[in-house]
């Protein structure tokens, strides 16, 4: 199984652009349709409108180029409102959207957009943050997992197929908890198996105490140039409770960063 057509967001910010790359990288190697879409408000000023329609020109063009099936759809409204219709009404099975640096997953204002499309998207979404513009294409991605891996399917696709886009060796990263002990999950070794049957190099590490911590100091020792995390299962008292590891990763990340949530 296969992406068959892929959403990516974008707007005025640079980073959107970056972010279009890692869609059109993977929609080529899917062989996958490609739609560049952006949502603004009424009375949005007219030099944000200018930047955000000179990346979709610049990403359409780009997408052509390489022979790509390529949409590009300007919508005027909330694009949490918009966004998960326009998914729906155009099959679209994978969406990539642009965590800008002022924007917070994890935030406690769960009418954050990230919140609301984490809620309404039902395809699988790859929110992301990009801290290093220079670096769009990763060879070594790290997939930190725990003892059991929530969306299993849906994650490999993913995974397997960034992996290829980008000829990128992936490193599975076992978290564990002192009482559980340092054995590799039978998930995990599972998950490599089929990664490998994708013919995707792959690696194993494990590590433990702090998880947020653990993340980022593996990314920056081991020179990981990109992370996937899974999106927090975790409900409101679970967060306030024992926090949101992905939030903290996500708000100070290591390198290039997606938060990937599973089709529902």
């Amino acid at each position: 199984m296969s992406y068959r057509t892929i959403f990516s967001i974008v707007n005025e910010h640079t980073v959107s652009t970056v972010i279009a790359r890692y869609a059109v990288s993977m929609a080529v190697a899917c062989k996958a349709g490609l739609v560049l879409y952006a949502a603004h408000e009424e009375g949005t000023d007219e030099t944000i409108l200018r930047h955000t329609a000179r990346h979709q020109d610049h990403l359409y063009a780009f997408a052509s180029e390489l022979g790509l099936p390529v949409t590009r759809i300007t919508e005027v409204g909330r694009i949490g409102t918009l966004l998960p219709k326009r998914v729906q009404a155009e099959k679209a099975d994978l969406v990539f959207y642009p965590l800008t640096p002022y924007k917070r997953y994890g935030a406690d204002q769960q009418r954050h957009i990230v919140h609301s499309l984490l809620r309404t998207i039902t395809t699988d979404l790859a929110i992301m943050r990009i801290i290093a513009l220079a670096k769009p294409h990763p060879g070594h991605i790290l997939v930190p997992l725990g003892r059991t891996i929530s969306g299993k399917e849906r994650r490999l696709v993913f995974i397997s197929e960034l992996a290829r886009s980008f000829h990128a060796r992936v490193t599975l990263f076992h978290l564990f908890a002192e009482r559980d002990g340092q054995a590799m999950p039978a998930d995990i070794t599972q998950f490599r198996t089929q990664l490998q049957q994708q013919h995707v190099t792959v690696h194993e590490r494990s590590g433990g105490g702090h998880i947020g911590r653990s993340i980022t100091v593996e990314a920056v020792t081991r020179q990981n140039d990109l992370v996937v995390l899974g999106a927090s299962g975790r409900g409101a008292l679970r967060r306030l409770l024992f926090g949101n590891p992905a939030g903290d990763v996500m708000h100070h990340p290591p390198c290039n960063t997606i938060l990937f949530q599973a089709a529902r």
